[in-house]
């Protein structure tokens, strides 16, 4: 069995049921209350390309009993109105993978008119009350300081996915990098460094599966690509070569950066 592969998430979500902990999706969660639960996942996939995926992904969940949040960018040929409404039926929260910031080039007024006109667009199709940033690697923008200058409820949200979670007790793991917490290969999917911790790397998704069995961890915070997850080979072999061309692009820029700050 190949890791990064749907069946091997279907073993990952049997671990997390297993574990007899509740699982939310991000909106419940922060609607219930931060700190209602000692232990507790928290489930989000950042939709960046290839929606059919993430339907595939949203069919296993809905299997296994578990409901995630699925944040869209809104890109032609990822925001796919028939999916977005499928995944919504089977239970799932859709939300609005946002990046205005990059879309506007840094103009304030400019990107606080796409998010209105795009959140607008989002919700004709889906009830959208969580948002999330969409964190290119290779822009100088970080997307989350458009909440500098607003409130998530000034467009009727219920909160953003990184910036709403103040839970010091939370570990937050991500896939980002074809990996879980590879921090070399992570330029900005990290929660605010006042809350919580983000937890140790694991090899392997098995390796992250024992450590939910032991237990090791109370509140855990899971964001997923879902592109990154295939169901044959053909997808698998493909996938392993974009993220390795990806990982060593994001290596190199990281590298550029830290010699800058370091000037």
């Amino acid at each position: 069995m190949k890791d990064f592969s749907l069946r091997i998430y279907g073993e990952l979500l049997e671990v997390i049921k297993r574990t007899g902990c509740p699982v939310f999706p991000v909106r419940e969660h922060l609607s219930h209350g931060q700190g209602h639960n000692p232990a507790v996942f928290i489930l989000r996939h950042d939709v960046d390309r290839r929606p059919g995926r993430a339907l595939r992904m949203a069919d296993v969940e809905s299997l296994h009993g578990i409901r995630a949040t699925y944040y869209f960018r809104m890109l032609p040929g990822v925001f796919v109105s028939s999916i977005v409404k499928r995944i919504e039926s089977l239970g799932h929260e859709i939300g609005y993978h946002y990046e205005v910031l990059d879309k506007a080039k840094g103009e304030l007024a400019l990107a606080e008119r796409i998010f209105i006109q795009e959140l607008s667009e989002m919700r004709s199709i889906a009830d959208v009350k969580t948002a999330a940033m969409h964190g290119n690697p290779f822009s100088t923008r970080d997307n989350r300081e458009f909440w500098t200058h607003h409130q998530p409820a000034e467009f009727g949200l219920v909160g953003e996915a990184y910036i709403s979670f103040k839970e010091k007790d939370i570990v937050y793991l991500t896939d980002t990098g074809r990996g879980w917490n590879r921090a070399r290969f992570n330029v900005r999917d990290r929660l605010p460094s006042e809350c919580g911790a983000f937890m140790p790397p694991f090899r392997s998704t098995w390796d992250l599966m024992e450590a939910l069995r032991e237990r090791r961890f109370g509140k855990v915070y899971l964001q997923i690509h879902p592109n990154r997850w295939t169901s044959n080979s053909f997808q698998w072999y493909s996938q392993r070569a974009e993220d390795s061309c990806l990982n060593a692009l994001k290596w190199v820029l990281l590298q550029i950066r830290k010699g800058r700050s370091g000037l």
